[in-house]
């Protein structure tokens, strides 16, 4: 009966005093904000040569032209009256844009925090007539996209890190 209680003794303390441990390696990815004024935002918009469409959003339709939004950096004016042949005509360079809508002779779009206004009734020469600044300011602000000092948001750095995790409690290493 002793050397049975001895086994028994011996077998538990190995058994729950000896824990495995293990060195791993942590992969992760971190993405750090670039910030950018509203001011060099704004500084930028014109309207240029064409480009190709590489990233659609919104879609308006006016007049037999169409204005397609590409995702966050601007609008292409595209001539559709003739629908077998569509013609790429231009660009508006329009960082942060989203959305847009016709009326008139008017293009309205956002860029970030502003709701910007353009002329299309001369479709070779679209200008910007108005700018209401800060119009969206509520939204990025709620947001965490837009920091009053340091401008908005634009887009993110991406860095993948690595860390060495020594003694870890094995079976917590891939939780």
């Amino acid at each position: 009966m002793k050397v049975t209680s001895y086994i028994f003794f011996l077998f538990s303390f190995f058994l729950f005093s000896c824990q495995d441990t293990c060195d791993y390696y942590r992969t992760y990815t971190v993405y750090d904000p670039i910030y950018n004024s509203m001011e060099s935002i704004r500084d930028s918009v014109k309207f240029t040569d064409s480009r190709e469409i590489n990233n659609p959003g919104k879609l308006n339709y006016k007049d037999g032209y169409l204005f397609i939004s590409e995702t966050n950096k601007g609008i292409h004016i595209v001539d559709n009256r003739n629908i077998n042949n569509p013609i790429n005509i231009g660009f508006i360079v329009l960082p942060g844009n989203f959305d847009l809508a016709t009326k008139g002779d008017y293009l309205y779009a956002d860029s970030y925090l502003d709701l910007v206004v353009f002329d299309i009734s001369n479709i070779n020469s679209i200008k910007e007539v108005n700018r209401l600044e800060n119009n969206f300011e509520n939204y990025y602000l709620n947001q965490g996209l837009y920091d009053v000092d340091q401008g908005i948001i634009t887009g993110y750095n991406e860095e993948i890190k690595e860390e060495f995790i020594e003694n870890h409690n094995c079976d917590l290493a891939f939780d």
